[in-house]
């Protein structure tokens, strides 16, 4: 997918920013609240029997400003107080993108996020194009620019504080359908990503419906239309809370309660394990709580909560004993205690902030740990993710300066080192807990820090072992020199290149020296790569390798660092060329624990 922030590049990087302007609702016509009314009456699909202003065939006036930098002066206008899926159509028909200039792709630039921006906009949900070091909305030329990768990263970071959440595809839909503003993503970590406006319609085979400008622009479409088969998410912002007036008071709490949303605090904090017992029966903010999590962690569903929110019923028992199974707690017996309570809180404070780095670490250093460096300096608003993706994983001069900015604001000696009182106050930042420091400062590692399993040369030696009798036979030392070079596990690699062509001896793989059979691309040429019969040769097996870890490095980052296994092979082996995705996925994961095992001499 194609987008990118900029009209042109030839566009001066210092603009002058336009006059404020004070944004208003509009108030409904007699005529419209009439119809609205009427709506109301009628069954979920009333909005499209309603009369539109505007149909998305021609753009509104004022919508239509070519300098996509600029916000433009929508004259509809949603308000978050009062949604409908009336409203939601005429804010994005207004926009016409199928046929507006100020989407049209030009000088090798396309236009979704600022399309994005546009209609959340004029919804009172902003998605910003401009923020600040903290992720809010600045106006034009006041902060940072977001492509739609970093749209993607907002969202997550930010996203929650601005009344956005993640939800299903479905959810997505019905949410769109009351008019809500909702949204389909998709970050691209080897490339360009893509956004697009979630629209009222039915989800079909291809998807809920969209809006969305890109390389092709349309206003009435599905998300199978441009996404194809990447791994979409959505986000929806139904909270009543307008983003960009974070200081503003939310709309007043109706007399009673939504079933959705406790009104007062649950125990033990808004977003951690309840700190309560709880069992089949229970009922209130604590059980809703735990129903979150459960949510927030993959075993239950936004659907399956909104049966019971609040209520500890079967789904949530069956949830909290499939928790419990995973996590080794026995009796798997379904009721919430101690044992099960520890082990929430300990999964849910891995999701709400980066891990912090336990070694010491300075300038020339490289691995995972660097990476969690960076990702916390991100979400504290001393790196910016356009930064990280520079150098993932590599302690270099913009990580460095982050740093040191980091040590300034916590009043630390601002060396750009991270040692033990860094290390401490970037787990009270983050709120989260660290390790120990050690009695005495222990060395600053750098890019030759020993690894687990013992020594590179101890490691390259048992894979060496593990490869005697195949094609891949004394590669295991440039194995692993590959594997630090572009931060991919060596077992990712040793997995797939067993699946793929069982270590470099079956099918075409060892006559195009290609153990991961890839096809041929354009960029395998820097490794020598050459198209033969629809797959790569490589002029060594040395070079085959090497273009294989990049490929995990540039086009499946995102699933490497989130462990997400089943994604990466939905990705490499998706269903639709005739693979049992699911089966290889198990097979990877299965094969990876082997080959680890193996590599740190524990099997």
């Amino acid at each position: 997918m194609t987008t990118i922030h900029r009209a042109s590049p030839t566009q001066p990087t210092v603009r002058t920013e336009s006059a404020p302007r004070v944004e208003t609702s509009s108030q409904p016509t007699a005529q419209a609240t009439e119809r609205n009314t009427l709506a109301q009456t009628r069954n979920q699909d009333a909005f499209v029997a309603q009369a539109l202003r505007y149909d998305g065939s021609r753009p509104a006036p004022g919508t239509t400003n070519t300098q996509a930098w600029i916000p433009v002066d929508a004259p509809v206008r949603g308000n978050p107080s009062s949604r409908s899926a009336h409203t939601y159509n005429e804010v994005l028909n207004q926009f016409a993108v199928g046929n507006n200039p100020r989407y049209t792709p030009r000088g090798g630039n396309t236009y979704c996020n600022i399309f994005v921006w546009d209609a959340t906009k004029a919804m009172g949900a902003e998605i910003p194009h401009w923020v600040d070091g903290g992720g809010n909305p600045t106006g034009v030329g006041k902060g940072r620019e977001l492509n739609a990768n970093a749209t993607v990263d907002w969202l997550h970071q930010h996203g929650a504080r601005h009344g956005y959440r993640q939800v299903s595809a479905q959810e997505a839909q019905n949410l769109a359908n009351q008019g809500h503003p909702a949204v389909a993503v998709w970050k691209n970590p080897g490339g360009i990503g893509h956004v697009a406006m979630v629209r009222p319609g039915e989800v079909t085979s291809k998807g809920p419906a969209i809006a969305q400008a890109g390389s092709k622009n349309f206003n009435n479409g599905h998300v199978g239309d441009s996404f194809g088969n990447r791994p979409v998410q959505y986000w929806v912002n139904d909270s009543g809370k307008s983003t960009g007036s974070p200081s503003q008071p939310t709309p007043p709490t109706p007399t009673t309660p939504s079933p959705t949303t406790p009104t007062t605090p649950a125990p033990g904090g808004a977003s951690g394990a309840p700190s309560v017992d709880l069992k089949r029966g229970a009922e209130g903010p604590a059980v809703r709580q735990l129903q979150d999590g459960l949510v927030k962690l993959g075993y239950m569903t936004r659907e399956q909560v909104a049966t019971g929110p609040g209520v500890f019923g079967p789904k949530t028992e069956a949830a909290v004993a499939k928790f419990q199974t995973d996590h080794g707690i026995s009796p798997n017996s379904g009721l919430y205690g101690p044992k099960t309570r520890a082990a929430l809180g300990a999964e849910l404070n891995k999701l709400d902030a980066p891990a912090v780095p336990q070694s010491n670490l300075r300038r020339g250093a490289e691995g995972p740990e660097v990476k969690q460096l960076q990702d916390a300096l991100v979400k504290l608003g001393h790196m910016t993710q356009e930064q990280v993706a520079t150098g993932p994983g590599m302690f270099g001069p913009k990580t460095e300066a982050g740093l040191k900015a980091f040590q300034a604001a916590r009043g630390l000696t601002v060396d750009g080192v991270y040692g033990p009182q860094s290390r401490q106050a970037l787990s009270q930042a983050l709120g989260g807990q660290s390790a120990p420091a050690p009695s005495t400062p222990g060395p600053v590692t750098g890019p030759t820090a020993p690894t687990p399993g013992g020594t590179d040369s101890a490691k390259a030696a048992r894979l060496n072992d593990m490869l005697k009798n195949s094609g891949l036979r004394g590669q295991g030392e440039h194995i692993l020199a590959m594997s630090k070079k572009y931060n991919v596990p060596p077992e990712v690699a040793l997995a797939m290149f067993w699946k793929e062509a069982q270590f470099n001896t079956t099918g075409v793989a060892p006559k195009n020296n290609n153990p991961g059979n890839l096809r041929f691309a354009e960029w395998e040429k820097q490794f020598g790569g050459v198209p033969n019969g629809g797959f790569t040769r490589f002029p060594s097996v040395e070079k085959g390798i090497e273009a294989y870890f990049r490929l995990m490095d540039k086009g499946y980052r995102q699933f490497i660092d989130n462990k997400d296994w089943q994604g990466l092979i939905n990705k490499y082996a998706p269903p639709s060329d005739g693979n049992n995705s699911t089966q290889y996925a198990q097979q990877i994961a299965q094969w990876m624990e082997k080959y680890r095992a193996q590599l740190n001499g524990q099997a």
